[in-house]
């Protein structure tokens, strides 16, 4: 019995090795950004940092951040759902696509705020919903970003 590989196989073995290798920081790097950047950003706002690094309680707590129902969280959770249908056998295509677009509608929203406790534009905070690893530690580790309550004026004395 004769084993032999052909040298291509041998080649995108290796390539899909680089390429998983790659992938994996890139991500590592995004989502560390993220975490720092939710923990700056929760340290400005006067919370405690480590409500942060909990998964949901820190959507909980940044929809309280933004003045908006803690019931808001439903549109977070909500990709939960096709997944549960589709372990139950169930088509579940459209309302996949409902919740995505619930899911966009709470980013969105959520970034709004955001941008509008940190005196922010409309065009920042439309990036910062899909963008978040990227722009969350600029709001966050910028010294001249300054959080406001929404609603909140800057008296001077």
């Amino acid at each position: 019995m004769d084993l032999t590989i052909d040298i291509r196989y041998a080649y995108l073995a290796g390539l899909s090795v680089i390429i998983a290798i790659v992938v994996s920081v890139v991500y590592s790097i995004l989502f560390m950004s993220k975490r720092i950047g939710m923990w700056k950003l929760f340290e400005k706002a006067g919370e405690k940092e480590w409500k942060s690094m909990v998964p949901i309680y820190n959507q909980i707590t940044l929809l309280k951040m933004c003045k908006l129902k803690p019931a808001f969280i439903l549109l977070y959770l909500d990709l939960i759902i096709p997944f549960i249908g589709y372990l139950a056998g169930r088509d579940v295509k459209w309302i996949t696509i409902v919740m995505l677009v619930g899911f966009v509608i709470y980013r969105y929203m959520i970034s709004i705020r955001i941008g509008q406790a940190f005196k922010k534009g409309d065009i920042f905070s439309f990036f910062l919903a899909f963008f978040p690893s990227i722009l969350l530690p600029v709001l966050g580790c910028s010294k001249n970003e300054m959080y406001r309550t929404i609603g909140e004026t800057k008296v001077n004395k």
